[in-house]
């Protein structure tokens, strides 16, 4: 083990890196899974039993692309949401509750073994049944509500690599850490880390840097290059970077590559959808002229529309939701907010009604934070006097649907 926290697998850093996995503890986990542990795993076991992760790990849920949160190795005694044995009986507990449910008797022995993750969240898993998928490596996503715009709102499964070493070959870098682009991307960890090896052994830190920047994804040079049309994961950062920007030009110059602007990518949305949700209100409008499929603009980017836009959108097919209003009300956009009401209660009147309770439920609940933030109880960046304007807002959304299905609740 290095002696700097840091250890190379697959060249992708671990780090906070520790001791090897004991015999005692392989035989430990192996009690607890249906074969042994597949090759793959012990590699990296053998290299760090535990660690943290800071790269970037896109997944394919069918259609959806999730930006898949991998910051945790498990390992006995950590101080994660569990630890190594805690996710195995967390598992086990599920395994043996859904035997019941189907009838059956449990084994008492895991399929897949967990290895890895970020809190509940995101959960990777190893194959240890003896079988075709015995070493495969499935990754688990729990999804988030679904008023969290551009995110996976359901929990799915995926397999995403043939074994452990395949899935680390597969981390990377959206941008180059070195250059200080994006101060919350992921490879940031990495520098400091690397920083921290400099001042005491600069050749290793030049190597361990070299093998960080050697894991950033360019997509500068497949466009410069010609060949981003056929590599998905350059052109879907290409798109999400001129989109969430607003780069008109950067946008332009992705469809003459052959990119498709319709193209979903990270949380399932389009690059109208991040440009509405990013604010780029400018680039929005430039691709609805461009003619680019509206139909979850509003879903995505009610926060950020203006009514004229909403107008538009409407009128060229965009979906109304009820979340949507509501995200129009609590940030202000009212204007926004009834006409996606309307359009809601022309096509979905039970929705509206269903809208309607919950606006007083959420209004209701931001009165309560406001009467805790006055009480000292609760602990916002935003003021109390925020949370009322927004119960308003909410209640004046809810009189407004109340009119338009003539409730009397």
């Amino acid at each position: 083990m290095s002696t700097d926290g840091i250890v190379i697998f697959e060249d992708r850093l671990i780090l906070d890196a520790r001791p090897p996995i004991t015999q005692a503890e392989r035989d430990a986990v192996e009690a607890r899974c249906a074969g042994p542990i597949p090759d793959g795993l012990l590699a990296l076991w053998q290299a760090s039993f535990g660690g943290r992760i800071d790269y970037a790990l896109s997944v394919e849920f069918g259609d959806h692309v999730h930006e898949f949160s991998f910051t945790e190795l498990f390992y006995p005694g950590s101080d994660g949401y569990r630890d190594l044995p805690g996710w195995i009986e967390h598992e086990a507990e599920h395994a043996e509750a859904a035997a019941d449910e189907a009838g059956d008797t449990w084994r008492g022995t895991l399929a897949f073994l967990p290895f890895g993750g970020f809190e509940y969240l995101d959960r990777l898993y190893v194959c240890v049944e003896p079988g075709p998928d015995y070493g495969a490596v499935f990754a688990y996503a729990q999804g988030l509500p679904p008023a969290w715009p551009l995110q996976l709102h359901h929990a799915a499964l995926a397999r995403i690599a043939d074994d452990v070493p395949a899935l680390f070959r597969r981390l990377d870098l959206p941008t180059d850490p070195a250059l200080g682009s994006d101060a919350h991307g992921p490879g940031n960890e990495l520098m400091e880390g690397i920083d921290e090896v400099r001042a005491r052994d600069p050749a290793r830190a030049a190597s361990l840097e070299a093998l960080v920047r050697a894991a950033v994804t360019d997509w500068r040079a497949a466009l410069a290059d010609g060949s981003i049309a056929a590599r998905p994961r350059p052109r879907r950062l290409a798109l999400e970077a001129a989109s969430s920007r607003g780069d008109i030009a950067l946008l332009a110059a992705l469809r003459g590559a052959g990119c498709d602007l319709d193209e979903p990518f990270r949380g399932g949305g389009a690059a109208l959808d991040h440009a509405l949700a990013a604010g780029r209100l400018e680039a929005a409008a430039w691709l609805i002229e461009q003619g680019c499929d509206p139909r979850n603009a509003i879903a995505n980017g009610a926060a950020q529309a203006p009514p004229d836009l909403v107008r538009t959108l409407l009128a060229r097919g965009a979906a109304p939701t009820a979340i949507a209003a509501q995200t129009a009300a609590r940030s202000g956009r009212m204007e926004s907010a009834q006409l996606i009401a309307d359009a809601l209660a022309r096509v979905d009147p039970s929705a509206v009604e269903k809208l309607i309770a919950d606006l007083a439920h959420a209004a209701g609940g931001a009165d309560a934070s406001a009467k805790r933030i006055d009480a000292g109880t609760l602990g916002s960046s935003r003021s109390a006097e925020e949370y009322r304007h927004e119960a308003a807002r909410l209640r004046a959304l809810r009189n407004h649907c109340r009119s338009l299905v003539g409730s009397g609740s």
